[in-house]
């Protein structure tokens, strides 16, 4: 995540789209219409950066927690589902947020927008469904944990 914040900086910066030498190439695929608009790819890049940065956060937390050996508490089970929120977040900005800034732009006359489109790719699908799969892995630890602190009540 920290890797895909640090890539929609150079993106971001002038020029970032052509960021390019004999080594290293720095690319980001976007809707067709939104790249006539640097403002608004802006905006959604930044969005983005922002919501891998809360998920990259909450993931040290987690790990954290996991290196004090708290593997099924209630604070780990809550720093896991704010990580899959995040990798759910950043997949719906990703393929919902271009329309909606094309549409805004649209209706408030910016950029003479002429065009409005909704791009979603298997990337987005597998993202999503990787951030099923952490959802599931929090609401297993989260029973564990209840189970363990039931089985310590037990006499």
């Amino acid at each position: 995540m920290l890797l895909v914040v640090l890539s929609n900086i150079a993106l971001a910066l002038p020029g970032g789209w052509e960021t390019a030498n004999k080594y290293v190439e720095v690319t980001r695929s976007f809707t067709k219409p939104l790249a006539d608009h640097p403002g608004l790819l802006t905006f959604e890049i930044a969005l983005e950066s922002i919501i891998c940065l809360v998920g990259l956060y909450r993931l040290v937390k987690l790990l954290r927690l996991f290196e004090s050996g708290e593997f099924f508490s209630a604070r780990a089970v809550r720093h896991l589902r704010a990580f899959a929120l995040s990798l759910l977040l950043i997949t719906l900005a990703g393929c919902f947020m271009p329309p909606l800034e094309l549409l805004a732009g649209r209706l408030l006359g910016i950029g003479h927008v002429t065009a409005i489109a909704l791009d979603i790719d298997s990337n987005d699908v597998w993202s999503g469904m990787i951030s099923a799969v952490f959802f599931v892995i929090a609401l297993i630890m989260g029973e564990a944990g209840k189970l363990a602190e039931d089985n310590g009540l037990i006499v």
